[in-house]
């Protein structure tokens, strides 16, 4: 798929909060390479935050300390993270964050993990998070830099994209079985305790 159409043809028009005229804003998405978009990401990301949205991967790293729980360090976490991968950010990086912006406005993000170690024979990728602003819901966003997503990974010979989402996290379920994705797995928790 061609980026080029992603960006033109699949964002379609963007009706502000405020009005009811419709206008038409080029959405520009990309790989961000620039560590100065850190705290905007950060910002975006913290923004959306709910409980709905935990899933075992932040459960398995520092943003999660229990099932529907965030980390209370959780912005301390993500901005060491968002910071890492933008300062490494670069063709070929195994982390990377893609970027949606309408005009100057950070809209959404996406932040995608290659298989490095390559022990599976499909190459692969996870795409572990999907956040879009909650001025441009509803309007195509997720759907449109899911697919840029896509292309950009396909065209660079990965064949699979995985990703898990909290099991309350209906909305995007979804979306992302309206987008093709189907359910391979389940994934349980049974606390050890201490």
């Amino acid at each position: 798929m061609d980026s080029n159409f992603i960006n033109l043809f699949l964002w379609r028009n963007i009706r502000p909060m405020q009005s009811n005229h419709t206008t038409t804003t080029a959405l520009k998405m990309a790989w961000c390479h620039e560590p100065a978009q850190a705290p905007a990401i950060l910002a975006l990301f913290m923004g959306q935050l709910n409980a709905h949205y935990l899933s075992h991967g932040e459960l398995q790293s520092p943003r999660a300390i229990a099932p529907g729980q965030w980390s209370p360090d959780l912005a301390r976490h993500m901005a060491s993270e968002i910071e890492a991968t933008l300062a490494a950010s670069e063709p070929g990086a195994s982390q990377r964050i893609a970027t949606a912006h309408q005009g100057d406005m950070l809209v959404g993000v996406a932040f995608v993990s290659l298989d490095e170690a390559q022990r599976a024979p499909t190459p692969f990728a996870t795409l572990d998070d999907l956040v879009v602003s909650p001025v441009a819901r509803g309007q195509g966003l997720g759907q449109a830099l899911f697919a840029w997503v896509c292309a950009q990974l396909q065209a660079q010979g990965v064949q699979r994209l995985f990703l898990e989402s909290g099991i309350d996290n209906h909305g995007a379920h979804r979306l992302f079985e309206r987008l093709g994705c189907q359910p391979v797995s389940v994934t349980m928790i049974k606390e050890l305790g201490a």
